[in-house]
């Protein structure tokens, strides 16, 4: 099995890894693998999963995939003894996280022809043309014939709901809305509902946000998630509403709502409201509750809060911002990440960083102790 080639724009970001690490079957961590893989040490790869596979193929099959060596885990799957659609769902689903190896997946559900599908696999397949091929018309077929042999099913009408809203194209998003519910009866869920929300999030008004969330509550009977608060978030940030955004997020933390605790979307959306507003300090605190959580936000709001409180003469706290995720992720902390060392002022060692040790520590436990 050939080697994947790995650039730094490539990797994943260090917020995403921490989720992955968290969520993964496997006694080997995810983010082990991810730097086995960065450093071309397939052998050690391939060791480390053998052991594994009887009884965790599922979760060594995606694992493979998440770490950007779909040829290993394509010809692993070759190797299972009576696949199943999770197992070939294990090896396209992954890829869709980056466009390169997104363009992948016809060829390898082609190489793997017999092994069942299902209708996440047509979902997948919908969305990996809609990412590839000129957005939702590429995968408009799949509804007449789906290659799981089963009726459209709503996963693979919100993937290309999705891809519409995500071309702007919201007339052709609700015409296939209407097609689901009264040509084919299917009741939309949460998942198609923040299909809608997150479109309006990006291109509507707060209150048009609001209405579609009472109509998920009222008319849906269904429940906001973590997805729908952070489209509102977003919502009322654009619009400067940094305060609501903020009282959202203070009641998502607290765990006033049921079942919704915040996830790495939403601290990179309110992390970079606050940035937005100039409100540094309350940027920092929100970061840290952020980290205590082992959810980071993304790379470019981490960037503006380390410049802004440099910028803003707060460069200690800067400096304790690096040397706290470098403490927390330490294999994560790689690639683009590292350029924060420089935005702080920091070198990759030395005395200036072995002083500010104790301080970064000492935040992340009182951030700790105080939740």
């Amino acid at each position: 099995m050939a080697a994947a080639t790995f650039s730094a724009a490539g990797r994943r970001l260090l917020s995403t890894a921490a989720a992955a690490a968290e969520k993964t079957e496997l006694p080997v961590p995810i983010a082990q693998l991810r730097s086995l893989a960065r450093a071309g040490r397939l052998a050690d790869i391939d060791a480390a999963l053998a052991p594994l596979v009887p009884s965790h193929a599922v979760a060594a099959l995606s694992a493979l995939s998440s770490v950007g060596l779909p040829d290993r885990a394509s010809a692993l799957l070759g190797t299972v003894p009576s696949p199943t659609a999770a197992h070939l769902n294990a090896v396209v689903g992954p890829l869709l996280r980056r466009r390169r190896l997104a363009a992948l997946v016809p060829s390898i559900l082609e190489a793997h022809a017999s092994v069942p599908r299902d209708a996440s696999t047509d979902s997948i397949l919908a969305k990996s043309l809609c990412l590839t091929s000129g957005g939702a018309d590429s995968a408009l077929h799949l509804l007449r014939e789906p290659p799981s042999g089963s009726p459209p099913s709503l996963q693979l009408f919100t993937a290309l709901i999705d891809s519409f809203y995500k071309q702007r194209l919201p007339h052709r998003a609700e015409e296939l809305w209407r097609a689901m519910v009264d040509d084919h009866g299917i009741a939309p869920d949460a998942a198609a509902y923040n299909a809608r929300i997150t479109y309006k999030s990006a291109n509507g008004t707060v209150d048009e946000v609001r209405e579609l969330i009472r109509a998920m509550r009222e008319e849906a009977g269904l429940e906001p998630d973590a997805i729908t608060y952070n489209a509102l978030m977003r919502a009322m940030a654009r619009h400067g509403r940094v305060d609501e955004a903020v009282e959202v997020y203070r009641g998502v933390e607290a765990g006033e709502v049921a079942g919704v605790a915040p996830d790495c979307a939403t601290y990179t959306c309110v992390v970079g409201a606050l940035c937005g507003a100039w409100r540094w300090s309350e940027a920092e605190n929100v970061f840290y509750e952020g980290v205590k959580r082992k959810k980071v936000a993304d790379l470019g709001t981490v960037r503006a809060l380390v410049r802004g409180l440099k910028n803003a003469g707060k460069g200690r706290a800067a400096r304790r911002v690096v040397i706290g995720l470098r403490k927390k992720f330490p294999v994560q902390f790689d690639g683009p990440w590292r350029e924060l060392e420089e935005a702080a002022g920091l070198a990759a060692s030395g005395k200036e960083e072995d002083g500010e040790e104790d301080g970064a520590e000492e935040h992340l436990s009182t951030a700790t102790a105080a939740a």
